[in-house]
């Protein structure tokens, strides 16, 4: 639990560069869809590979480190995978810290979903100027959750 920042801002590089290729996908699934209104020739759809690039190659040597450090720790593939390394305590100190830090997490979702299915009442207004509003909306809502954890986790850290 020392470095808390580290895991904070790559989760949340993470979860944009997600957002970022699924906007990416959205564009693509338009074209798509205008080929399928109008079924006669020429059918181009064009996407930008660049997010789905930037986001593999940021992520797949954060996750092959993650699971060879996790596999370590575990000494099982399939709770390496399945548990974040921000949640992976060695004492009780540490367990008592990440409760806190669930707790709260789970009290701002409480507030989020709502304040999230609020906004999405928004869309129509905006459809044709923010047509990926949705998926900007539905992102919000982990990196809300992640940012909660995370700063009660630095809030009830004892600092030196």
């Amino acid at each position: 639990m020392k470095k808390i920042f580290q895991p904070a801002i790559l989760n949340i590089v993470i979860v944009i560069l997600f957002g970022w290729v699924l906007v990416s996908f959205y564009d693509m699934q338009m074209q798509f869809a205008e080929v399928l209104k109008d079924p006669e020739p020429p059918w181009e759809i064009t996407g930008n590979i660049l997010p789905l690039l930037i986001f593999f190659i940021i992520c797949t040597p954060v996750s092959i480190y993650l699971l060879i450090r996790g596999k370590r720790k575990h000494k099982s593939l399939r709770k390496a995978f399945m548990l974040p390394p921000e949640l992976e305590e060695a004492d009780e100190r540490e367990k008592l810290l990440t409760a806190k830090a669930c707790r709260s997490s789970y009290i701002a979702m409480w507030y989020a979903a709502p304040i999230a299915a609020g906004l999405l009442l928004i869309y129509p207004l905006i459809q044709e100027t923010i047509p990926y509003y949705p998926i900007i909306i539905l992102l919000l809502v982990p990196l809300v959750q992640m940012i909660s954890y995370f700063y009660s986790l630095n809030k009830n850290l004892p600092h030196s």
